[in-house]
């Protein structure tokens, strides 16, 4: 085997699941991977189980460790996971990424303490605790939230080995490595970029000087009230109206529609002086979003990334593209070659124009590591 190869598989990834929880997917999962690398002194191991494990994920954990000889592990359960080979959708397992020492994942606090500065961060984080997570460092952040079946818990996550009791972890790869996002929506506008001119909390009251519930039926695709149905509110992370441009927004649901009051309801608050578009899930949209970022990504790089991070929304895995996880598809056309891991999420972590961790919905973040 050539040393060039050798160097290619120095990152490199396994999958292992069944139909009931067993510790010992961890260990295959990280036995598999360590069989398609390089001799190497193993660094980290970055494990996502099914949500089956978070009852009792630390043997599963320990079972990594052993199988690696490291207790660098981390990661969280999910309720669906994948890698660049395949995803698991409906059965309970493990899937894992090995590191070698020199392009190690390592805990942020510990970085910190040695003075060392991460370019990016790596969070994860259950449902509870992501607002915390997100606000919790300055630093630039990718990630995920965490799933499971029915959106109650138990949720977990670890690091070096361990269970976090405050549910959100953060880790870095050396600055060494050169990080580069692709993050597609895949959504579809049916409005202009507009201005709220008056809300409070979670109610629109005007945009762009008419009343909230007329603008919305004015642009809306359909007349009927069962079309308010998935239409979304898509409003600017600042006042400035290029954050939006920039595709630096949240995505908050159209809960009702106020005709008497002349308002729009919406699941999130929204903020007067912010700008918004309307706007609707379309998986072809998405389709297209992302292989073209992909890619526009791929034209500026040298050579393969060493290995990639994928956190699409749980909401936009195989079944929102009619069987086929066309975000995983776009990813294994676009870089045949790159070991790739990730977890369907409850939300996506990415910075935003002024927020170091923007929580997206719908999205698919994919951090590639060159």
């Amino acid at each position: 085997m050539s040393r060039n190869l050798l160097n290619e598989q120095n990152v490199a990834t396994g999958v292992s699941y069944g139909a009931i929880v067993h510790e010992e997917h961890a260990r295959a999962a990280v036995e598999k991977a360590l069989a398609k690398m390089a001799p190497c002194t193993v660094g980290s191991v970055l494990l996502f189980l099914s949500s089956g494990f978070a009852y009792e994920p630390q043997k599963a954990l320990k079972e990594a460790a052993k199988a690696a000889g490291t207790p660098q592990v981390f990661g969280c359960c999910a309720k669906s996971l994948l890698t660049e080979e395949e995803w698991l959708l409906d059965a309970e397992g493990a899937v894992a990424m090995v590191f070698p020492s020199e392009h190690s994942l390592m805990p942020l606090n510990v970085l910190e303490q040695q003075g060392y500065d991460p370019a990016v961060i790596l969070t994860l984080t259950t449902p509870n605790a992501a607002t915390i997570a997100v606000n919790s460092s300055d630093r630039p952040q990718i990630g995920a939230v965490t799933t499971d079946e029915y959106g109650h818990g138990p949720f977990s996550v670890w690091q070096s080995g361990r269970i976090i009791e405050n549910e959100y972890s953060q880790s870095a790869f050396p600055n060494s490595l050169d990080t580069h996002l692709v993050i597609s929506e895949g959504i579809k506008a049916f409005s202009p970029i507009m201005q709220v001119n008056r809300s409070s909390d979670h109610n629109l009251y005007e945009i762009d000087l008419e009343a909230a519930s007329d603008n919305l039926l004015h642009h809306i695709p359909g007349s009927h009230e069962d079309a308010l149905f998935g239409l979304l509110c898509a409003v600017s992370e600042t006042s400035d109206p290029e954050s939006i441009r920039h595709g630096h927004y949240r995505l908050h649901h159209v809960v009702s529609v106020d005709r008497e009051n002349q308002s729009v309801k919406l699941s999130g608050s929204v903020k007067a002086g912010r700008h918004m578009f309307w706007a609707t899930r379309d998986a072809a949209v998405a389709e297209k979003s992302m292989m073209s970022k992909l890619v526009k990504v791929k034209e500026t790089l040298e050579k393969p990334p060493l290995f990639a991070l994928m956190f699409p929304n749980i909401g936009r895995g195989p079944e929102f593209f009619n069987g086929q996880d066309q975000d995983l598809l776009a990813f294994q056309k676009s870089f045949p070659d790159t070991p790739l891991i990730g977890f369907y999420g409850n939300g996506e972590i990415a910075p935003g124009q002024e927020l170091a961790g923007l929580i997206r919905h719908y999205a698919t973040v994919i951090a590639l590591f060159c």
